[in-house]
């Protein structure tokens, strides 16, 4: 049995035993099994994880974060939970795909869930069962073994779950005629919270029931002491209610708040027949709401949930109303404020406060004209009572705060498209677009199964077509199921292309655009400027930077207005100051941005954007690889804002995180008319993309670079681009591509007189020769280029061709040779301050150590290289190194570990796409396998290699795979 825990010690079981895991993994773990079957942003993770401040995460924790994952992987692998749970990398994250029911947090979340469903519907004995094994499941405290604050929001959440089961369940058995069972349990949970009165009240009713007075005395006496002594509070009715009848000895009254009263308001809408999803949120929402006797005295509960226009925000809160009022004895307000309803004005406080006045029936005539007379009227007239309150559609705070009862009896429930930052007692909970599986649930029930059934894919089209915008996915699915002759591929074809989509996402009564307009109208004219501009972004995030470069605004000012943005929630804020749009948001800026904006004002937003990713990150490339300085256009500094790039880590850091972005902005100013700047692109990106491990967006950007020289005539420019295709497609393995995009950069080289770009085609092209094992050929093409290298005085290009040369010596057996030249390439690296080369050749010495038997001096090579490619973020390199210390490893026999260098490498090759890396790791896995002596195991990675060195052309590998198949 493979089950994942957190209600306890955080562990992965398998077969009855533990596991073993470090801390740092188990937190990985926590984190991502919390959030289970959800995709976790890599900020997040790293917040939870790591935390903040001066022992918040270190400047790697992006290489740390994968290679966590990695580990994770590979345990999941080694313990059979590979079958049962996989990890995936999602973006902005990671993924934990897993059967909820191997998850104990998940399959309490779900026990609890069904125990208050059979509540609801009058089977308690059967919710008393769901209750008691969904409180079983607990070992102790939720994370026990991670003691890190990070964690405290995920261990309050689940602490805040369990302790609204246990009372729910201990209140149930209490109105059954039972308790004694749970005596224990709440004697537990009130030593470790002391201060929640509605635990200790259960307890002394539960004692006193079992005929243990004198007990459920000391229990009003410790309660008591800390709520005065160490709280300043004074007890509350609950505890004083529980006293007292123990000290009349009657008998203990039942639960109070399942008592229903007639004549009560009842003013909830009706909850949709479809509702979907939201379980979290639900949760979240529900657990959140405290017992009314552990609220401060004076404080009112407050739940403000808020969101981007048709996220379903009043859905939500009217559903979770609906479930939470039989805990309200006295009723439920409700009340539309209109803050943002078409052609509607909001309604002012005062007209407000008459309406709940009425609803709880204060007549006409005693109604204070002055707005504070009836707030105060409001107040007294809620004083004593429980009652739910939903302010749906607020504006701003304002508007909601003489609307809020002072009893802690009460829950205030808004719903708001801005954040309510200035209510500081409000718990909030923002909304974000549905899961996948939700959204098509979503979309299935309006639209009927019927019209559905079979088209899972074309589905899964429309729901992001949708943007899994809730009200996109409803408008969507009633357009389909009021047109019979339209099928599922007629509709998701019909949303094809952002310029369409939001005039098909209106149903004449509902529609995205006018939805968010409502939004759009209630910003200044320089919010609306600013937000057009931002649809223009061709990338799904901008930084501040980024924003100023397009709009021209001072850094200061700008962020006052993004910050404006995100909490009326027209923005996103994936990681600190970072902004994003919605999909179907950016589609209705870009679309305003072409209504309102010349043509010419766009140019000019857009090019002052590429000038500062092209700036900003010729900048970040001269910090990380200055070696190559000389190699890359030189791009003047711009006299605009920009990031700082104060050392190699900060600017490798930009460049990681704004990698995207460049690719979309190369990918517009191709098709829309930037070229030199697509060239630009090219050349000053291509060291990071290849080392970075990034081909796919190298071949991108590469490609587009190689039209745009082409249609210019700029032959230097053509070739530059097709050198960086072919070196990108080596990476890929995809070697038979490389040499022809190699060839036709050296035939334009030769022909237009350029000695540098010849020099480069040239050891490149001896550089894939060699992976095809024609080592005379690539030899004689590393010999031809490094004579041009000193020719022409390029120090950096002749330590590459010496690096070329010692990998084909190697691989021929001459390893003195390989050796004289590695040492000078290495020479040549230090002298030019190029960590890369560096790394590069510590692991080429350290490989031609391991095949001259010299395993100590090979480990510390190669763990030396490792150490560098990690700090620098050469993926390929490190996967390299990887692979390298698993031969060492296997030839010094520690087979175990050799198997673990392996599956880490081959994980990495996979993650990069690099196939020849990637089946030369499966096939040092293999042979490690056989000579650990299971050859049956063996024989799956060596098929794979085999099939993976086939379509690489790699004969190297295909005989390796060959022998360990025989």
């Amino acid at each position: 049995m493979w089950e994942l825990r957190l209600l306890g010690d955080v562990a992965v079981h398998y077969g009855g035993r533990r596991v073993p895991l470090g801390s740092r993994q188990r937190a990985v773990l926590a984190v991502l099994a919390f959030h289970a079957n959800r995709v976790v942003s890599r900020p997040d993770l790293v917040r939870l994880a790591w935390g903040a401040g001066t022992d918040g995460p270190p400047a790697t924790v992006d290489r740390l974060v994968t290679d966590y994952v990695s580990r994770l992987r590979t345990a999941f692998r080694q313990t059979g939970g590979g079958e049962r749970a996989r990890l995936v990398s999602r973006p902005p994250g990671y993924l934990l795909e897993v059967d909820p029911a191997l998850v104990d947090w998940l399959r309490f979340r779900d026990l609890v869930d069904r125990a208050r469903a059979a509540r609801l519907v009058g089977d308690d004995a059967h919710a008393a069962d769901l209750w008691r094994r969904g409180l079983r499941l607990w070992s102790g405290p939720a994370l026990a073994d991670l003691p890190s604050r990070s964690l405290d929001p995920l261990r309050d959440r689940m602490s805040d779950l369990r302790l609204a089961a246990a009372q729910d369940f201990a209140a149930g058995e209490l109105d059954r005629g039972g308790g004694a069972e749970v005596i224990e349990l709440l004697a537990e949970l009130t030593a470790g919270h002391p201060g929640r009165e509605g635990l200790a009240a259960l307890l002394i009713r539960a004692l006193h029931t079992a005929g243990r007075r004198d007990e459920a005395l000391a229990v009003y006496q410790r309660t008591r002491a800390h709520l005065t002594g160490h709280l300043g509070v004074d007890p509350t009715a609950v505890l004083e209610d529980a006293h007292r009848t123990v000290l009349r000895g009657a008998a203990p009254p039942p639960n109070r708040d399942r008592a229903v009263s007639g004549g009560r308001p009842a003013q909830l809408p009706a909850t949709t027949g479809v509702f979907t999803g939201r379980h979290a949120e639900l949760a979240e929402l529900i657990t959140a709401i405290p017992d009314a006797a552990t609220a401060p005295r004076g404080v009112v509960v407050i739940c403000a949930v808020d969101g981007m226009g048709g996220v379903g925000k009043t859905t939500l809160a009217v559903h979770a109303a609906h479930r939470l009022a039989d805990r309200y004895r006295d009723g439920c307000l409700f009340i539309d404020l209109h803050g943002y309803t078409h052609a509607v004005d909001p309604v002012d406080p005062g007209q407000a406060l008459r309406r709940l006045l009425r609803a709880l029936g204060v007549p006409a005539e005693r109604i204070p004209a002055d707005v504070d007379d009836r707030a105060a009227l409001y107040r007294s007239q809620l004083a004593g009572r429980r009652m739910l309150i939903l302010l749906d559609n607020a504006r701003t705070a304002e508007q909601v705060r003489p609307l809020l009862p002072a009893d802690p009896g009460c829950l205030v429930l808004v719903t708001s498209r801005r954040r309510l930052t200035t209510l500081d007692e409000a718990r909030s909970l923002s909304l974000d677009v549905l899961p996948l599986p939700d959204a098509t649930a979503l979309f299935t029930a309006i639209a009927g199964p019927g019209r559905t059934t079979g088209h899972p894919a074309t589905i899964e089209r429309v729901i992001e077509s949708c943007g899994r915008l809730p009200l996109a996915v409803r408008v969507a699915a009633a357009r389909l199921r009021a047109r019979p002759a339209w099928t599922v591929a007629d509709l998701a074809d019909r949303l094809t292309g952002q310029h369409g989509r939001l005039g098909e996402l209106d149903d004449g009564e509902r529609g995205v655009a006018a939805a968010f307009s409502l939004s759009y109208h209630d910003l200044t004219d320089e919010q609306q400027r600013t937000f057009r501009l931002l649809g223009l972004h061709p990338g799904t995030e901008t930084d501040l930077y980024a924003a100023a470069a397009l709009t021209g605004l001072p850094l200061d000012r700008l962020g006052r207005i993004l910050d404006d943005l995100f909490d009326a929630h027209l923005l996103l804020q994936p990681a600190p100051q970072r902004y994003a749009f919605h999909d179907l948001m950016r589609a209705y800026a870009a679309h305003l941005a072409r209504l309102e904006d010349s043509r010419d004002s766009r140019r000019a937003a857009l090019t002052g954007l590429f000038d500062h990713y092209l700036a900003t990150a010729a900048a970040a490339m001269d910090t990380v690889f200055p070696a190559g300085i000389f190699q890359r256009p030189r791009i003047q500094a711009l006299d605009s804002p920009a990031p700082p790039m104060s050392d190699a880590a900060t600017a490798r850091a930009w460049l990681d995180a704004t990698r995207h972005s460049l690719v979309a902005s190369c990918a517009h100013a191709a098709a829309h008319g930037w070229p030199g700047h697509v060239r630009r692109f090219s050349a000053t990106l291509a060291l990071y993309l290849d080392f970075g491990g990034h081909f796919d967006d190298a071949l991108a950007i590469h490609g587009h670079a190689r039209h745009a020289a082409g249609s210019c005539r700029d032959w230097p420019a053509e070739a530059s681009a097709l050198t960086s295709l072919g070196t990108s497609l080596d990476g890929l393995g995809r070697h038979a591509e490389a040499a022809e995009h190699l060839e036709h950069a050296l035939e334009i080289c030769r022909a237009i007189g350029h000695r540098g770009g010849e020099a480069r085609a040239l050891n490149n092209l001896g550089y894939v020769h060699c992976r095809w094992g024609h080592y005379a050929r690539a030899a004689d093409y590393a010999r031809q280029g490094l004579a041009i290298f000193r020719e022409t005085g390029n120090r950096l290009g002749q330590a590459d061709a010496l690096d070329t040369l010692g990998i084909v010596h190697r691989q021929q057996g001459r390893y003195d040779e390989a050796t004289d030249h590695s040492e000078r390439a290495l020479h040549l690296y230090r002298e030019l301050r190029d960590p890369l080369g560096k790394a590069m050749q510590l692991e080429r010495l350290g490989v031609i150590h391991s095949r001259q038997g010299r395993h100590t001096e090979a480990i510390d090579r190669l763990r030396q290289a490792l150490l560098l490619h990690r700090e620098i973020g050469n993926r390929p390199g490190e996967a390299d190194a990887l692979t390298e210390l698993g031969l060492v490893h296997r030839q010094e026999g520690r087979h175990a570990a050799a198997a673990e260098l392996y599956r880490q490498a081959v994980d990495l090759y996979r993650t990069i796409g690099n196939r020849s890396g990637e089946s030369a790791a499966l096939n040092g896995l293999g042979e490690t396998l056989s000579a650990a002596g299971r050859p049956g195991e063996a024989h799956a990675p060596h098929a794979a290699a085999l099939a993976l060195a086939i379509e690489t052309g790699d004969r190297h590998e295909q005989a390796r795979a060959r022998t360990g198949l025989d």
